[in-house]
């Protein structure tokens, strides 16, 4: 019942994102969020830690990606992959987006996702093609606390993987 209610808690106020911040040089600039999703065609954006980024193969075809809990990803909907250049941060109360990084690109397409799933319940097979350092439970586990820890400062590590993962399953259709 206690992780039900984090569930409820956790998702109770979704965040508006009105602007998107980029590095370009060594300026920040901003875009208008939806202006920017309409030029690429996109539904959202799928911001990578650096290191994360980095462990994309240049020449794969397909990527799972993991989330903690839940995912608006949709089957059949494009999404940009894009490196963050500084991490935003949730304590709670006080939300700062990430600045993103303004080059390398990657434009993919759902296959599938999931949400709500717990690490127990996760297939072997799944790790397929993920990232080169998320290759089984324990890895996932840790990938999670690491790249939550400063966009859920206000959750402990146990709670965090209380809340389970969400899988989303990408073709990687360009590079840009």
């Amino acid at each position: 019942m206690k992780n039900y209610k984090m569930r409820k808690n956790f998702n109770r106020h979704p965040i508006r994102i009105k602007k998107v911040y980029f590095k370009k040089g060594k300026n920040i600039v901003s875009e208008n969020c939806q202006a920017f999703l309409k030029k690429y065609n996109v539904h959202c954006v799928i911001q990578f830690l650096d290191q994360d980024f980095r462990q994309i193969k240049k020449n794969a075809k397909r990527l799972t990606h993991f989330n903690i809990q839940n995912t608006v990803h949709k089957q059949g909907r494009n999404y940009l992959i894009i490196k963050i250049h500084k991490r935003g941060y949730f304590d709670g109360k006080t939300y700062k987006q990430s600045v993103l990084s303004s080059n390398n690109f990657i434009f993919t397409k759902c296959l599938y996702s999931r949400n709500y799933i717990k690490y127990d319940d996760l297939k072997k097979n799944i790790f397929k093609h993920s990232l080169s350092n998320t290759k089984n439970i324990k890895q996932l586990k840790k990938t999670i606390k690491r790249r939550y820890k400063r966009s859920l400062s206000h959750l402990t590590d146990a709670q965090k993987l209380s809340l389970g993962v969400a899988i989303t399953d990408l073709k990687i259709l360009k590079r840009f």
